[in-house]
């Protein structure tokens, strides 16, 4: 139940239920159980992302802003419109706050900012493609609320 928490501390003013996770399902037994009914009567459309095999559709028009490293080393490899589309937000982010706006943390030793391609102002900070040995990491829990409206 912690994503239902979690949902329900972010938009106290909602009221929703929850029969999947009341069910103890998750979203593999959903891709299955609607596949299964698709074969005998259903014809529902599974998302694109699951069928590449991501964890998440809700962010599929832009990536996921908290996906990690190999999140985004999977979309520069396999989508790479809009990787370029959010390198070019992460730049303008940056150009107008007059310092770097990244996606992406270093999460070893030393750390840092990590640009998802090279920013010409900012040489110092790294960027995706300096990032190796990383295996693409799909994204595996998302909650749909990225809070990133939040003040």
């Amino acid at each position: 139940m912690g994503r239902a928490k979690d949902m329900l501390k972010s938009n106290p003013h909602l009221h929703p239920i929850f029969p999947v996770i009341a069910t103890l399902m998750d979203k593999r037994d959903c891709i299955k159980m609607i596949e299964k009914a698709n074969d005998m009567f259903l014809k529902i459309e599974i998302p694109i992302p699951y069928k590449l095999g991501l964890e998440n559709n809700n962010c599929w028009q832009t990536g996921c802003v908290k996906g990690g490293i190999g999140y985004w080393q999977w979309m520069r490899d396999n989508q790479p419109a809009k990787f370029d589309k959010m390198a070019i937000v992460e730049h303008e982010l940056t150009d107008l706050k007059g310092k770097p706006v990244t996606i992406l943390k270093d999460q070893s030793e030393g750390g840092g900012l990590v640009f998802l391609k090279p920013h010409p102002k900012y040489p110092n900070t790294k960027d995706i493609s300096m990032m190796n040995g990383r295996a693409p990491e799909k994204l595996t829990e998302c909650n749909g609320f990225c809070k990133t409206d939040a003040a």
